[in-house]
């Protein structure tokens, strides 16, 4: 049995946690981010992986930021096999990632070198990307950028969400893991080069960046849209009211009174559209702040006339 030592921090590498349970290569111990205070009441709280950990009494690893020589010692005392890493969140040096026998491994959920960094799917989304998928990779010292040891392609539909997708990578990824990771330590597949001149990265996005302009194009906004939801969420203003946008459509309708201003709305049988800078597009669910999410064919009937959307708060 070879001794690996995961490293994650969300909910995809919950998933990949899953599959090693299943595939009853339990991790001997785990590394996750420290403890965070998250929501309103600012409370500790852990990641799902520790959590995880907790649950079936296996070793989680203090990453000690101010002590990272003790961090070093403990993993070394390990002597592990392998390092798997799956959405971990934090740098790890090039002297860490030498430890293991057979290397360090980790899953990343792009087709690679294509969006190499922390938000390859929500960038995959946003640009407009058909088609991701899943990459079982070997470390180096530089971002994402290490050989390549499988990969699984993914489709990504027009109307699917970051939420959504991340569940499918979860799925696709727990299937590359679970045929690839044997292979791999069984001394079977070959690593092959990434091809740095196909490279291309992603970021972290802010809150910032779900302010929706609708002068752009109805399909620049429905992938903005469907990029950030969950999470930071796209967002315009009417009457000075911030409202989230959660979902949307691209159609053909067209308004009735010729060509309007974007941002515009008009409604048609309790459907809701706001003219683009190019196109139209159909919103189905919103939230105003403060509220609960509603379909927006159940407040169409508030917005038949004069109503725009704006990118910002309007000056009295």
């Amino acid at each position: 049995m070879h001794k690996l030592i995961f490293f994650g921090s969300s909910d995809l590498s919950v998933a990949i946690l899953d599959e090693l349970e299943d595939m009853q290569m339990p991790p001997v111990a785990i590394v996750t981010q420290p403890d965070r205070p998250r929501g309103r009441s600012a409370r500790l709280q852990s990641t799902p992986v520790k959590d995880w950990a907790h649950a079936r009494a296996i070793k989680v690893l203090d990453t000690q930021a101010e002590k990272p020589e003790q961090f070093y010692h403990d993993l070394s005392a390990i002597a592990a096999d392998v390092f798997l890493t799956a959405a971990y969140g934090e740098y790890l040096s090039e002297k860490i990632l030498n430890l293991p026998k057979k290397g360090s491994l980790n899953i990343h959920p792009s087709l690679l070198p294509k969006y190499r960094g922390a938000s390859p799917v929500q960038t995959a989304i946003i640009e407009g990307e058909t088609v991701s998928g899943v990459t079982l990779m070997l470390m180096d010292k530089k971002l994402d950028s290490g050989p390549i040891l499988a990969q699984r392609e993914v489709s990504m539909p027009e109307d699917i969400n970051f939420g959504e997708m991340m569940d499918v990578m979860a799925v696709e990824s727990r299937y590359l893991l679970r045929i690839a990771l044997p292979q791999y330590l069984a001394g079977n597949l070959k690593a092959q080069a990434q091809d740095e001149n196909e490279a291309t990265y992603s970021r972290t996005f802010t809150r910032e960046d779900g302010r929706v302009d609708f002068a752009e194009s109805a399909q620049k906004i429905h992938n903005q849209i469907r990029g950030l939801t969950p999470w930071p969420g796209a967002f315009a203003y009417i009457d000075n009211r911030r409202v989230k946008l959660h979902k949307s459509v691209l159609t053909n309708e067209k308004p009735e009174c010729g060509d309007l201003p974007p941002g515009s709305i008009f409604c048609r049988d309790e459907r809701f559209f706001v003219v683009c800078g190019q196109g139209v597009l159909e919103l189905m669910e919103i939230q105003f702040a403060s509220k609960k999410q509603i379909s927006c064919a159940s407040c169409a009937h508030n917005y038949r006339k004069g109503f725009r959307f704006s990118s910002f708060p309007r000056k009295n």
